[in-house]
């Protein structure tokens, strides 16, 4: 059993609520804990740090396997929006654990005549007994022996990224 990943499951899906709803968008993040902390980090920011670009599918795998390693997390987690062929917008959640423990659900959220965020369903509509994990989450916890001049490309942008991070103390 990762406590990391069960708190994740947990808290991580309330917490991006009440941020969502603050800001009446859902922009796209990612999240892990340390011992004491769970850290969030919004990708949005990252066309600042990684010269007018956003994070590619490589450059997420690449920054959550060093950060995983670095905070020596157990668990990640990631959520993003996503519309169905009907219009149907949702917060995709994703989560995996150093162990391989995958879980994904999906909340309706609602938007207003200008697009923002109005609502967000408490109760999800899926789980990952019926719907597959996001294939990028997949490559989470990969064991990759980085080249020196990508550690040092991820060590940069790390200490370019590290002052976004929203930290959390963890709930006991």
């Amino acid at each position: 059993m990762n406590k990391q990943f069960d708190y994740l499951k947990k808290e991580f899906p309330k917490t991006f609520k009440d941020i969502v709803l603050k800001h009446k968008a859902v922009n796209k993040a990612l999240t892990f804990c340390d011992v004491d902390n769970q850290y969030i980090l919004f990708t949005g920011m990252f066309s600042e740090v990684n010269g007018g670009k956003g994070i590619s599918d490589e450059l997420e795998t690449y920054l959550v396997n060093f950060l995983a390693e670095k905070y020596k997390s157990k668990a990640f987690a990631r959520a993003a929006a996503y519309v169905l062929e009907d219009q149907t917008t949702f917060i995709g959640y994703d989560f995996k654990s150093i162990d391989d423990e995958k879980w994904s659900q999906q909340n309706i959220f609602n938007v207003d005549n200008e697009g923002k965020v109005i609502d967000v369903d408490d109760k999800f509509t899926n789980s990952s007994n019926k719907n597959h994990i996001c294939p990028l989450v997949n490559s989470y916890f990969e064991d990759i022996d980085f080249p020196k001049d990508t550690e040092e490309f991820l060590n940069n942008l790390y200490e370019q990224v590290k002052p976004s991070f929203q930290i959390v103390k963890l709930k006991k």
